[in-house]
Protein backbone atom coordinates (compact mmCIF):
# COMPACT_ATOMS: atom_id res chain seq x y z
CA UNK A 1 0.00 0.00 0.00
CA UNK A 2 1.44 3.34 -1.03
CA UNK A 3 0.95 6.11 1.51
CA UNK A 4 0.28 9.60 0.15
CA UNK A 5 1.64 11.33 3.24
CA UNK A 6 1.08 14.83 1.88
CA UNK A 7 -2.64 14.16 1.46
CA UNK A 8 -2.86 12.71 4.96
CA UNK A 9 -1.14 15.77 6.46
CA UNK A 10 -3.55 18.06 4.60
CA UNK A 11 -6.56 16.07 5.87
CA UNK A 12 -5.32 16.15 9.49
CA UNK A 13 -4.74 19.89 9.22
CA UNK A 14 -8.29 20.35 7.95
CA UNK A 15 -9.69 18.16 10.73
CA UNK A 16 -7.74 20.13 13.35
CA UNK A 17 -8.50 23.46 11.63
CA UNK A 18 -4.82 24.36 11.29
CA UNK A 19 -4.04 26.62 8.37
CA UNK A 20 -0.92 26.22 6.23
CA UNK A 21 0.43 29.50 7.59
CA UNK A 22 -0.18 28.31 11.18
CA UNK A 23 1.68 25.05 10.52
CA UNK A 24 4.48 26.98 8.85
CA UNK A 25 4.73 29.16 11.94
CA UNK A 26 4.85 26.12 14.23
CA UNK A 27 7.58 24.56 12.09
CA UNK A 28 9.50 27.79 11.59
CA UNK A 29 9.38 27.55 7.78
CA UNK A 30 8.10 29.72 4.95
CA UNK A 31 4.34 29.25 4.33
CA UNK A 32 5.04 28.29 0.71
CA UNK A 33 6.87 25.20 1.97
CA UNK A 34 3.65 23.81 3.41
CA UNK A 35 1.80 23.74 0.09
CA UNK A 36 4.68 21.72 -1.40
CA UNK A 37 4.40 19.20 1.47
CA UNK A 38 0.85 18.37 0.35
CA UNK A 39 2.27 16.94 -2.87
CA UNK A 40 4.86 14.74 -1.16
CA UNK A 41 4.53 11.01 -1.56
CA UNK A 42 7.62 10.44 0.58
CA UNK A 43 9.18 12.48 3.32
CA UNK A 44 12.30 12.38 5.48
CA UNK A 45 11.51 10.98 8.91
CA UNK A 46 12.91 14.03 10.75
CA UNK A 47 10.49 16.33 8.90
CA UNK A 48 7.62 13.93 9.49
CA UNK A 49 8.43 13.89 13.20
CA UNK A 50 8.41 17.70 13.36
CA UNK A 51 5.04 17.79 11.59
CA UNK A 52 3.71 15.08 13.91
CA UNK A 53 4.73 17.13 16.94
CA UNK A 54 3.41 20.39 15.48
CA UNK A 55 0.00 18.84 14.76
CA UNK A 56 -0.12 16.45 17.71
CA UNK A 57 -0.71 13.51 15.38
CA UNK A 58 1.28 10.32 14.78
CA UNK A 59 1.84 10.21 11.03
CA UNK A 60 4.22 7.26 11.34
CA UNK A 61 1.33 4.91 12.04
CA UNK A 62 0.30 5.07 8.39
CA UNK A 63 3.59 3.47 7.42
CA UNK A 64 3.72 0.78 10.09
CA UNK A 65 0.19 -0.60 10.02
CA UNK A 66 0.96 -3.09 7.25
CA UNK A 67 4.34 -4.25 8.53
CA UNK A 68 4.43 -7.86 9.64
CA UNK A 69 7.45 -8.83 11.61
CA UNK A 70 8.33 -12.49 11.27
CA UNK A 71 9.46 -14.05 14.47
CA UNK A 72 12.60 -16.07 14.17
CA UNK A 73 12.40 -19.83 14.35
CA UNK A 74 14.13 -19.77 17.74
CA UNK A 75 11.50 -17.39 19.14
CA UNK A 76 8.74 -19.68 17.89
CA UNK A 77 10.43 -22.70 19.48
CA UNK A 78 10.89 -20.82 22.76
CA UNK A 79 7.21 -19.88 22.83
CA UNK A 80 6.23 -23.50 22.23
CA UNK A 81 8.60 -24.68 24.96
CA UNK A 82 7.10 -22.17 27.42
CA UNK A 83 3.63 -23.55 26.69
CA UNK A 84 4.86 -27.10 27.20
CA UNK A 85 6.56 -26.14 30.48
CA UNK A 86 3.35 -24.59 31.77
CA UNK A 87 1.44 -27.77 30.92
CA UNK A 88 4.08 -29.87 32.68
CA UNK A 89 3.86 -27.67 35.79
CA UNK A 90 0.10 -28.16 35.89
CA UNK A 91 0.44 -31.91 35.42
CA UNK A 92 3.09 -32.05 38.14
CA UNK A 93 0.72 -30.23 40.51
CA UNK A 94 -2.05 -32.71 39.73
CA UNK A 95 0.30 -35.64 40.30
CA UNK A 96 1.33 -34.23 43.68
CA UNK A 97 -2.33 -33.92 44.68
CA UNK A 98 -3.04 -37.48 43.54
CA UNK A 99 0.00 -38.73 45.46
CA UNK A 100 -1.20 -36.97 48.63
CA UNK A 101 -4.68 -38.47 48.28
CA UNK A 102 -3.29 -41.97 47.68
CA UNK A 103 -0.96 -41.64 50.66
CA UNK A 104 -3.83 -40.53 52.91
CA UNK A 105 -6.11 -43.31 51.65
CA UNK A 106 -3.49 -45.98 52.37
CA UNK A 107 -3.01 -44.65 55.89
CA UNK A 108 0.44 -43.28 55.27
CA UNK A 109 1.81 -39.93 56.29
CA UNK A 110 1.46 -37.30 53.60
CA UNK A 111 4.72 -35.93 52.32
CA UNK A 112 5.62 -32.65 53.92
CA UNK A 113 4.59 -33.86 57.39
CA UNK A 114 6.91 -35.65 59.78
CA UNK A 115 6.03 -38.84 61.64
CA UNK A 116 6.52 -37.05 64.98
CA UNK A 117 3.68 -34.56 64.36
CA UNK A 118 0.32 -35.23 65.83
Amino acid sequence: MSVQIGNIIKKVMEDKRVSPSELASRLGVHPGSISRIFNYKHMHSSLLQKISQALGHDFFKYFTQDIRVERSEVEKQMEEMKKQMELLRKENGYLKQINELLTLKSGGIPSGQSSQEG
